[in-house]
């Protein structure tokens, strides 16, 4: 994908959303059967929520570890898309891919999150600023096998001189998050298994429709930079001709 349009260095947030879609159009089947499998059982989770503080925490337990599934698998599809322009790793390969990653961006989601709810208690700037900062970290963490300390160095290096650009996407993301959990708190409270039904459908929507932004975001600050794109992240490496797969 290139930055047409864009000034050296700098991205343009218009053909990030461009290319958002397009990625998830080229993906959407597989990316769509991911986000039924680690999501349908969340929002199983989330109808028997009420039923006890136990089942409240194992459910918030799963909707954490779902996202962070669906965020690190997608920066796999992204990757797999960017190299050939289809998604040609299985569904299987793509979740095995982020399970042995799933600690650290557990750790990276506490401890960025921590840091920019801090940063917004201190007049919402500081706050913004921090997630600005940290928006790549997730594809840095999984595309450049970086630990989290270093993911978050290295996103805050990319993001630096387009934060402003930025800023426009970290609304999108915020502000659809914010619908996704507005309109599963409504009609859950009309009837909880309306709520589940139409939590399963915006997950599957919306979640990875955020996750490909960020994404695709990292890949816009790389070539922005001049930097080489990272490879696809599963191997799917076709037989020679006439020969059969092991």
């Amino acid at each position: 994908m290139t930055t047409a349009g864009a000034e050296p260095g700098h991205i343009d947030v218009g053909k990030v959303l461009s290319d958002t879609g397009d990625i998830l159009k080229k993906s959407f089947g597989t990316v769509w059967i991911i986000a039924l499998i680690l999501f349908i059982p969340v929002a199983i989770l989330g109808y028997f929520a009420s039923d006890g503080w136990l089942i409240n925490l194992i459910y918030s337990i799963a909707s954490l570890v779902a996202s962070l599934y669906m965020a690190g698998v997608v920066v796999r599809v992204v990757q797999d898309v960017e190299a050939d322009g289809r998604v040609d790793a299985t569904v299987g390969d793509l979740l095995g891919s982020i399970t042995s990653k799933l600690w650290p961006l557990l750790l990276l989601s506490i401890v960025t999150g921590i840091l920019i709810i801090i940063g917004f208690f201190f007049f919402i700037i500081p706050g913004i600023i921090l997630a600005l900062m940290w928006l790549v970290a997730v594809p840095v963490m999984v595309a450049e096998d970086r630990g989290v300390f270093a993911s978050m160095s290295r996103s805050s290096e990319l993001t630096k001189g387009n934060r402003w650009r930025l800023i426009l996407l970290f609304i999108v993301i915020y502000v659809l998050l914010f619908i996704i959990f507005v309109i599963i708190a409504l009609l859950a409270a009309i009837t909880p298994i309306l709520g589940v039904i139409i939590g399963i459908l915006v997950a599957i929507v919306v979640y990875p429709y955020i996750a490909i932004i960020i994404a695709v975001t990292y890949y816009e600050l790389l070539e922005a930079h001049g930097e080489s794109k990272p490879g696809p992240g599963v191997a799917t490496m076709a037989p020679p001709s006439g020969e059969m797969p092991a």
